[in-house]
């Protein structure tokens, strides 16, 4: 980065008087200043995107060992065991970083996200809504997707590279649950697992009051 010289400026003006001169270099340092401050937002945001999803992932294991731990005591106390079919039909553990992200409480997100990731849970959130069903689940195509934050925005236009890193940030946060993939016309698309929709489905159910089989309202949509 070039750092400002009054002095030389001042010279500058001094010796030759080139005020077009002297305005061209401010010129060049201003746009060399804020190539670095660009380059420095994107390393910050990439730092905060992987501490997210660090955090995110140790969340999922503390459930994890939570959820075993309650097992092995529950199976000690009862010989009932549930069928495979309601564990099924009635878990909304998360299995999932992104599952962690979504439970996040409202009142803590702005404080606990970037952009990038408010968006994408946003749109995991909802995204039985958003997308189509297909044969490896619920896709949503990038188009669609810009289209929905820009809905989210208030109508704003949102930039291709927003598109593309909140893509990308479903990609790492979904796990082999959520791919991102190329259609045969060439465009992008995110595709989550059947059984990660239906958890975030029956979560947000769950949360809200509503009894409701996720798998008959995953239908109600296609």
């Amino acid at each position: 980065m070039k750092a400002i010289n009054a002095e030389g400026i001042k010279s500058s003006l001094t010796d030759d008087g080139s005020i077009a001169d002297t305005v061209n270099a401010l010129i060049e340092i201003v746009e060399d200043q804020q190539k670095r401050i660009d380059e420095l937002e994107d390393r910050l945001d990439d730092e905060q995107t992987q501490r997210g999803k660090d955090d995110a992932e140790l969340r999922g294991r503390i459930t994890d060992a939570e959820n075993r731990l309650d097992a092995v005591e529950e199976e000690g106390s009862t010989t009932e065991t549930p069928t495979p079919e309601t564990k099924t039909d009635t878990s909304t553990d998360p299995q999932m970083p992104i599952e962690d992200v979504i439970r996040i409480p409202e009142h803590l997100v702005e404080d606990s996200l970037t952009a990038n990731q408010q968006r994408s849970r946003a749109v995991a959130k909802d995204i039985h809504q958003y997308s189509q069903s297909v044969p490896a689940g619920r896709a949503i195509k990038s188009s669609e997707l810009r289209r929905v934050l820009s809905a989210r925005s208030d109508g704003g236009s949102t930039h291709t590279e927003t598109v593309s890193r909140v893509m990308d940030m479903l990609d790492n946060l979904g796990k082999e649950a959520i791919n991102v993939r190329e259609s045969q016309s060439g465009e992008k698309v995110v595709v989550f697992d059947d059984d990660l929709v239906r958890r975030i489905v029956a979560y947000q159910n769950q949360s809200h009051g509503v009894v409701i089989d996720a798998t008959e309202e995953q239908g109600a949509e296609t």
